[in-house]
């Protein structure tokens, strides 16, 4: 799997959204690092982030005219998971049978005794992409972030950041234990979703490359590698702090 995050920040009365992935990605043949970019630049201020399948991330993210606005994009990409799944059942479940969609909607209006057919349309509706996208933007001049999978949109503006990915309860922890809120300045933005995706390391599938960006409205940023190690020393000499204070040793155990 992998670990996709962004987060709303604000300074000198702009918005800005923080963003970071890894590099895992997993095939049937196992996880691996690899130099691919887990992100996707739709126009100069909108994004896409993947969690799933690598090799569906161009179909979901194709939209046939990039000036759209947020909202559109939004629908445009649902609209993509939608004939994604119906391709794939029509290649994988339907053709093996030699049936077509006509057919599985004529068979769900009347009784099923067969057990062949019992068995396709069990296979349909269980059938998941097992794929997300995280997408992020602007819509007039405010920052968004929004989940799109096969079910549904979510909008996250309101929660102020999201994550996806098999480390996205641990980096959604981080940020809650920061009180991250969308007015939090760029800096401060920075190192909590830095910390958010070193603290998503310790899931299974979670790569430990990182590349951590900060999306304008007229364009992205990467941080550089210096200023991710100034941020890693940050994040190491915090895992550390607590356990060497010299507080510790006013704590009075008895019997000791």
């Amino acid at each position: 799997m992998t670990i996709c995050i962004a987060a709303i920040a604000k300074e000198d009365e702009k918005e800005y959204i923080i963003f970071s992935t890894d590099h895992m990605v997993t095939t049937n043949m196992g996880q691996y690092e690899h130099s691919i970019h887990k992100y996707s630049k739709l126009n100069k201020n909108t994004i896409a982030m993947l969690a799933g399948q690598v090799l569906l991330f161009e179909d979901l993210i194709r939209v046939n005219d990039d000036c759209i606005d947020y909202v559109q994009m939004k629908v445009e990409i649902f609209k993509n998971f939608k004939k994604k799944r119906k391709e794939i059942i029509e290649n994988e479940i339907f053709n093996v049978f030699g049936i077509d969609d006509d057919f599985f909607i004529n068979s769900l209006r009347k009784e099923i005794p067969n057990p062949y057919i019992n068995s396709i349309l069990e296979s349909v509706a269980e059938f998941k992409l097992k794929t997300s996208i995280l997408l992020i933007g602007f819509l007039d001049s405010k920052a968004q972030i929004t989940n799109i999978e096969e079910s549904g949109i979510i909008d996250f503006r309101s929660m102020n950041f999201h994550a996806i990915g098999s480390g996205a309860i641990q980096a959604v922890n981080t940020l809650l234990f920061q009180k991250h809120s969308k007015t939090n300045p760029l800096l401060t933005t920075i190192y909590n979703v830095f910390k958010a995706k070193k603290n998503a390391e310790v899931s299974e599938g979670v790569g430990k490359e990182t590349e951590l960006l900060i999306l304008k409205e007229d364009g992205i940023h990467q941080l550089s590698s210096d200023d991710l190690s100034i941020l890693l020393n940050i994040y190491m000499e915090e895992l550390q702090y607590g356990k060497n204070d010299e507080r510790l040793n006013e704590i009075k155990i008895g019997g000791r």
